[in-house]
């Protein structure tokens, strides 16, 4: 196991230990994690922003540490692009319902979507959203933090139902028919 692994490994152990706080205790905890990563992220773009794509690249590729650290922050990635192909592997499933999703933007981990169509106002867009489009964003988007999400204006109603299911049949006579 390299040093790396081996680091991650103990956070993760360390993690389960903090769950055996109180609230209180792991809400304070947690706050000051989130106030270090926010300033690891703001302070690790600004470096990115001075450095060349080929620097970039070279960095990821000389240091396993180094990789890991952009991947979680998303330092050289065209997040939008990495949002887009996250968004494909859940379209064919909001598209079955008679609902769209458009990416508005992706900045600093948050990424703004508009639903529309039988999306819009659906109950079970919440559900959605939580399922399969920020599963996918959390898989596919380096430093994905949240979605901020806007719907266009329609009422509240429940999710479509199932539409017709396509069926072969195929006539077959029976064993002993000749």
């Amino acid at each position: 196991m390299s040093p790396l692994e081996s680091l991650l490994q103990r956070m993760e152990e360390l993690l389960g230990v903090l769950d055996q706080l109180g609230d209180e205790d792991r809400r304070a905890v947690f706050e000051l994690l989130d106030g270090i990563d926010t300033l690891h992220r703001h302070a690790l773009a600004q470096v990115a922003e001075g450095l060349a794509p080929d620097t970039i690249e070279r960095l990821r590729h000389d240091n396993d540490a180094v990789n890991w650290l952009f991947d979680a922050y998303g330092i050289g990635v065209d997040q939008h692009a990495a949002a887009e192909r996250a968004l494909a592997q859940v379209h064919p499933y909001i598209q079955s319902h008679g609902g769209r999703v458009e990416i508005l933007g992706v900045s600093g981990g948050v990424v703004r979507l508009r639903m529309s169509g039988a999306c819009a106002g659906c109950t079970a867009s919440a559900a959605t959203l939580t399922d399969g489009v920020e599963q996918a964003m959390r898989e596919h988007v380096p430093g994905f933090a949240r979605i901020e999400a806007e719907e266009d204006q329609a009422e509240p109603h429940p999710p479509p139902g199932p539409g017709p299911v396509p069926v072969e049949i195929q006539r077959v006579p029976p064993e002993n028919w000749r």
